[in-house]
């Protein structure tokens, strides 16, 4: 049975309204097909289920037999935990019920079958009951893994989706960033997460792919159950579980009213980026994939003003050697057509553990890795992996513009190493596009000394996301410490300043690349700071194209520089 009407609020939203269907990711769980079935499928279903726990029940048996070979006793006892509940109706039979009486697959009744027994075994007052719950999840996922492993389904949108009129929606305690590019790809609709801050990672790479989401979503996966029907409403940071027709209704014609003022903003695609008196800036993508790029041939960009390489790695078994990384960084280079193009520097560090892992060999053992090894930090130490990309991006640049930005740069030392490796490897490449290094400043520290790296930079980008965090002392990523993380700081407009002014001064570009490009609360800013260009999200391009066309330039930098 459904739950009552229930709602709330979350920390941050990637932009987007979606009525879908819930389905639950716990920790460790993979999601599973969830599907209305006609009546003449029902019993060949459950069929399906009962060769399922055979199978399950035979694997155990398989197990057991091993076990006792080597004479070990204790894992046999709980395989023997584990055939019992396999065996007990409460869990096989109660599933088969729920295929006869709501027409559903049989991974989706046992999947509600098994969280029903969990939680009558939470609610108990016994606590050999309540520790009881993870053999229950064990036992049932064998009969699930043998459910998958029979599964007709064949593609993502077989697999994942309720039924084709119906989308789906991941509710989740939390999500990596490389889940949330998965699910993307497998063509969820949305995704609500308990966890998160207003600028984590994930909902950055949400908002840039264009996936309706919800992070900080405290509460939700209390009220909901799978195939509970859920408005996403990442306009209004809100979701609502178990909506009345009527509110179903409002939000159909408020999803119609937002189509159509969307429709509007496609008179501003293709066109170019100028204010209302004519001043040119340059609006450039943040991506990730070279998929992204198909929005951007709809809508016209200036070029990709931040390519975030670390993506190229995160959907690797092992580190991408220098002919892989080429290969991708040059297919971008060309996809746009002689249109710059600005790939950072690898930037991991402990936040990114799997990564850190992969490229170091090593766990990280920082305690706060936000502030630890990360960006140029870890490459300079990381020789190796340092020159193999520089030789990918530097040969990806023979096949048009290409800007290479070294992240998390705090001193002139850093980027004169860099540097310096660079023009060495140009020059024993025999390359003869010229070389192009950019500082990012997304650390006080080096907006502080911006007058110095910009005498050693060809240009400069602002990391807004990093830079309000390290100026605030707020982690971007906890909801806690959320109400602090306040882009309009006079701090953080200090800094954006005095980087203009050394970018002007020493005759660079400077763009920015982070979540204040596309607030058009900061537009008018930007563009009286003379920026060369904004990155951001694809989405957010024709929304800031429309709002620079109404502002006017007033320079805010004195001529004298």
């Amino acid at each position: 049975m459904s739950a009552p009407r229930s709602t709330g609020s979350a920390v941050a939203a990637s932009p987007g309204i979606i009525i879908a269907r819930t389905q639950k990711l716990m920790h460790g769980r993979s999601p599973i097909p969830e599907r209305h079935l006609p009546a003449d499928r029902i019993d060949q279903e459950v069929t399906r289920l009962k060769q399922a726990v055979d199978a399950a029940i035979a694997e155990i048996d398989f197990e057991r037999q091993h076990l006792r070979e080597l004479g070990s006793q204790d894992p046999l006892m709980v395989l023997d935990a584990h055939r019992m509940m396999i065996r007990d109706p409460e869990l096989a039979h109660r599933a088969i019920t729920r295929i006869m009486t709501e027409c559903i697959n049989a991974e989706w009744a046992l999947r509600q079958q098994i969280d029903t027994i969990q939680m009558v075994f939470d609610q108990s007052d016994n606590t050999y009951l309540r520790s009881r719950r993870h053999d229950v999840e064990q036992a049932g996922q064998r009969i699930l893994n043998q459910l998958m492993d029979q599964s007709p389904a064949s593609s993502p949108e077989e697999r994942y989706p309720v039924h084709p009129d119906e989308p789906v929606i991941y509710v989740g305690e939390d999500f990596s960033v490389s889940d949330i590019v998965q699910m993307w790809r497998q063509g969820v609709a949305g995704i609500i997460t308990e966890q998160g801050g207003a600028d984590a990672h994930n909902i950055i790479v949400a908002r840039g792919i264009g996936l309706p989401a919800l992070v900080g979503a405290t509460g939700i996966l209390q009220h909901t159950n799978d195939g509970d029907q859920i408005i996403l409403d990442g306009e209004r940071r809100l979701w609502i579980l178990n909506p009345p027709p009527e509110e179903l209704a409002t939000y159909k014609q408020f999803i119609k009213a937002i189509s159509i003022s969307r429709e509007a903003l496609s008179a501003y695609a293709m066109q170019p980026s100028l204010s209302r008196d004519g001043r040119e800036i340059k609006l450039m993508a943040n991506i990730e994939f070279l998929e992204e790029l198909d929005l951007a041939d709809r809508i016209g960009i200036d070029g990709v003003g931040l390519y975030r390489s670390e993506f190229l790695f995160l959907n690797c078994k092992e580190i991408p050697d220098e002919e892989m990384q080429y290969r991708c960084y040059a297919s971008i280079v060309r996809r746009l057509r002689g249109k710059p193009v600005t790939m950072r520097l690898l930037d991991i560090g402990g936040d990114k553990a799997c990564m850190y892992r992969q490229a170091t060999s090593r766990d990280y053992s920082g305690s706060n890795p936000v502030l630890g090894l990360r960006g140029i930090r870890l490459l300079l130490r990381s020789p190796r992996l340092l020159t193999t990309q520089l030789r990918a991006m530097l040969r990806a640049g023979e096949e048009g513009p290409l800007h290479i930005l070294v992240p998390m740069v705090t001193c002139c030392e850093e980027m004169i190493e860099v540097r310096k490796l660079a023009e060495q490897l140009h020059h024993d490449m025999n390359l003869h596009q010229p070389l192009s290094i950019g500082a990012i400043i997304e650390v006080p520290a080096a907006a502080l000394v911006a007058d110095a790296l910009a005498e050693i930079s060809d240009f400069f980008s602002i990391g807004t996301n990093d830079l309000v965090q390290y100026t605030l002392a707020a982690d971007r990523s906890d909801e806690e410490v959320a109400s602090l993380y306040q882009p309009s700081h006079p701090a953080i407009k200090q800094l954006i300043y005095q980087t203009a002014v050394a970018a002007k001064k020493a005759g660079i570009p400077l763009s920015v690349c982070g979540e204040l490009a596309a607030s058009p609360e900061w537009t008018s800013t930007f563009l009286n700071l003379d920026m060369h260009a904004l990155s951001m999200s694809l989405n957010n391009i024709l929304p800031i194209r429309r709002h620079l066309s109404k502002q006017d330039y007033k320079p805010a930098i004195p001529p004298a520089f």
